[in-house]
């Protein structure tokens, strides 16, 4: 190989290490089972408060500084899925039965069979704030539906819809990413 090639080579690699997982954020893409039950494991530990490092022995001992305050609750752990769905339905999209089998998987796994999940609905803002909630209710119940039918019992997952009331994209109200469901993990 000559240099030539060998630096255009290298170059690529780099830039492609560079965009991160710019490839894999592509919305028809299924995660894979271990990305979910990873990130559905655990709850996110809140960041502390307060804390310091004492830069001298004794130091930390003589600080009058008053108690931290208590810590804040831990995030619960949650994904957001690109779940389709036919136009103003709760039917679910043949395009995404992919995504929906791998949820099931991931949900049915023995790393996550101590844990109960809420499926949350989530709409865009085109339409009235009390039809989306409705349809983000109607969503929500069918992603359960299809986990439960696929091997996740009934009394570890909760549905409910938010409507529009939680844009994951609030520059553009009514783009794509916000017609989504969250799965987040509530227990165990």
């Amino acid at each position: 190989m000559s240099m030539t090639k060998y630096l255009r080579t290298a170059i690529a690699i780099a830039a492609l290490a560079a965009c991160g997982n710019a490839f894999a954020q592509d919305p028809q893409s299924a995660p894979s089972v271990d990305s979910i039950i990873d990130s559905l494991k655990a709850d996110t530990p809140a960041p502390a408060q307060g804390q310091t490092r004492a830069l001298r022995p004794g130091a930390a001992s003589m600080a009058t500084a008053p108690a931290p305050a208590p810590a804040a609750p831990a995030k619960p752990a949650s994904i957001n899925m690109q779940i389709n769905f036919e136009y103003n339905s709760a039917e679910i999209a043949g395009s995404s039965e992919k995504t929906m089998a791998t949820l099931a998987k991931a949900l049915a796994s023995p790393q996550l069979e101590g844990r109960k999940f809420t499926v949350i609905g989530h709409t865009d803002a085109s339409g009235s704030a009390a039809y989306n909630k409705a349809l983000s209710d109607r969503r929500a119940a069918a992603v359960r539906r299809y986990l439960m039918d696929n091997g996740v019992a009934s009394s570890r997952l909760r549905a409910v819809g938010k409507g529009e009331s939680q844009l994951l994209d609030s520059s553009d109200p009514d783009a794509a990413s916000n017609r989504r469901v969250e799965i987040q993990a509530t227990g165990g």
